[in-house]
């Protein structure tokens, strides 16, 4: 069983690159999910003025989305397919060999 993980800042390419390979794997390989993890949101805040004004704060926030699916049957023309579609600009793929 393979566990595969996307991790995006951008929810709509997560969904793109999850039906993409729905569209690939679908026909020949047995999915388990996909389970959306809640967003995960971290906020940062930085002084603008380090010098005069303690007051004066600048803040960002940044959201993650997470997305699980399982692939149950496997050989190695889905390591290769797999493999060779992990470095999507804008995505974080693992792949993990349960």
């Amino acid at each position: 069983m393979i566990k595969v993980t996307i991790k995006s800042f951008f929810f709509l390419r997560l969904n793109l690159i999850y039906f993409f390979f729905l569209k690939n794997i679908k026909k020949k390989y047995s999915i388990i999910g996909p389970f959306n993890l809640p967003k995960k949101i971290e906020k940062f805040t930085f002084l603008i003025s380090p010098h005069v004004d303690k007051h004066a704060r600048d803040q960002i926030q940044i959201q993650y989305y997470k997305t699980i699916l399982y692939i149950k049957n496997f050989d190695k023309f889905l390591v290769f397919f797999l493999l060779k579609n992990k470095f999507i600009n804008g995505l974080e793929i693992n792949y993990n060999f349960i």
